[in-house]
């Protein structure tokens, strides 16, 4: 499974994910057997997908900063891929949704969080060379302790 984009970056995606997860059991009014539910998926993947975990986790101590970029850029990539499936499901939603302004309001977000993911896929396609210079090279320098 290395050869997946997303397997590199699994440690990221499980720390977020157990964020989301604390949140889940401080907010009120949601049933304990839900949150069981979510916290049961959530260690599925954590068991299925251990060693990426470890492994990714010892790259992060060894070098955190390349990895990190590394995890951006593949989010990037992802979220680029994924449009194509979240479009169809919000412009159903839109339709369905009762509140004629809410629904304006969520294409119109949409429609801009899109142009932006292009302009920031695009500009890293054709300029992919430069900006791994200024992230790799320039940016670094520019952090505490990171010279």
């Amino acid at each position: 499974m290395n050869e997946l984009i997303i397997t590199k970056s699994i440690g990221f995606f499980l720390f977020f994910w157990s964020i989301g997860l604390i949140f889940l059991w401080i907010r009120p009014r949601i049933e304990i057997f839900w949150k069981i539910i979510s916290t049961l998926i959530y260690l599925l993947y954590l068991w299925f997908f251990w060693d990426d975990v470890v492994s990714g986790f010892d790259l992060f101590q060894a070098k955190w900063y390349a990895v990190s970029l590394n995890f951006l850029k593949e989010l990037i990539v992802l979220l680029f891929m994924n449009l194509f499936l979240l479009w169809p499901i919000l412009l159903i939603f839109v339709f369905y949704k009762a509140n004629d302004l809410g629904a304006e309001n969520l294409l119109k977000f949409f429609a801009i969080f899109t142009i932006v993911i292009w302009v920031i896929f695009i500009i890293y396609v054709y300029f992919s060379s430069d900006v791994d210079t200024f992230l790799l090279d320039s940016f670094r320098k520019m952090l505490p302790g990171e010279k």
